[in-house]
């Protein structure tokens, strides 16, 4: 591993082994997906990466587990969390670690924020620290919250991670053959990893900014033209002002796709305790800088409405 740079707060290195697992992931979704494209498996690819990325990401491990915006019963949240692993970021702990170490790091100073939690210096670094490098503490591996370190269900997927992608492909090759397999596990899992980091880039310095955090190294903005694709986590400076509610957009102009899942689970008696952005305080130390009224359309709103306008 090349040692990229060291801060006060650790290091970031270069790892060749994520490289290597990222070349050989694309390799195979280009080929596979080329050989054995089927309308029926691009239909699978697309049912699989919302249904990960949605109820298994955004609701489950990102809004439930990490910010506990909502309470469930311990076998909604197991399932809820193997979906977000199959999504193949990472599992509950992991994604868990990832989220804390950059929420903290990006609420620092600017000037004591490093680079590999930064966007300072533009879109190909971001993906290159985010994609292939390793962040090495300088105490050591931070913990997971307490609530998943003691789960013996969250600590058995982490152990498993990928290796779950075997089962769902022997699934999907039962179903529908070679084809489903290419495009439900390789061409997803190649284009969630990307897409993932690049609504995470845009989503922090792209967009509106109606709340501002003062003194901090990254204040998200609410990017409305990606509030689909990212299952409405690009509302993200509404996020950073209200971080522990299970609503990111406001009104039906600012849609949210994970606030629509947590209402239906909610409707269906799954999960309960449910936050809102009607019920919880601004973040301490937030700024109002644009009142956004509930049914107003956002800049955002409206560069999705011209971006729909366009097709």
């Amino acid at each position: 591993m090349t040692d990229t740079g060291s801060t006060r707060w650790g290091t970031a290195t270069l790892d060749g082994g994520r490289v290597l697992r990222w070349g050989l992931l694309h390799a195979g979704a280009l080929v596979g997906g080329a050989c054995f494209f089927s309308w029926s498996a691009v239909a699978v690819f697309a049912g699989l990466t919302a249904v990960t990325m949605c109820l298994g990401v955004s609701v489950g491990l990102h809004r439930g587990l990490i910010h506990r915006a909502f309470r469930a019963p311990a076998p909604v949240e197991h399932a809820l969390a193997l979906l977000g692993t199959l999504a193949g970021l990472g599992g509950p702990l992991g994604m868990s670690r990832m989220h804390d170490l950059r929420d903290f790091h990006q609420n620092q100073p600017e000037a004591d924020c490093p680079p590999y939690f930064g966007y300072r210096e533009g879109f190909a670094r971001a993906m290159a620290y985010a994609l292939f490098h390793t962040w090495h503490p300088r105490d050591g591996a931070a913990p997971a919250a307490p609530h998943l370190e003691e789960d013996a269900c969250f600590r058995r997927l982490e152990r498993a991670g990928l290796w779950l992608q075997l089962p769902l492909a022997l699934v999907l090759y039962a179903l529908g053959g070679a084809s489903w397999v290419a495009w439900g596990v390789l061409v997803r899992l190649a284009l969630t990893q990307d897409g993932f980091w690049c609504v995470h880039y845009v989503s922090h310095v792209e967009g509106d900014q109606p709340y501002e955090l003062p003194g901090r190294a990254e204040q998200g903005r609410n990017a409305g033209w990606l509030a689909l694709l990212s299952m409405g986590e690009a509302w993200h400076n509404t996020h950073h002002a209200y971080p522990a509610s299970a609503q990111m957009g406001r009104g039906w102009r600012q849609p949210d796709p994970g606030w629509w899942a947590v209402r239906a689970l909610a409707a269906l008696r799954l999960v309960h305790d449910v936050k809102t952005l009607a019920h919880l305080p601004l973040r301490p130390d937030t700024r109002v800088r644009v009142p956004e009224p509930r049914d107003a359309p956002s800049t955002g709103a409206l560069c999705l409405k011209r971006a729909w306008g366009r097709t």
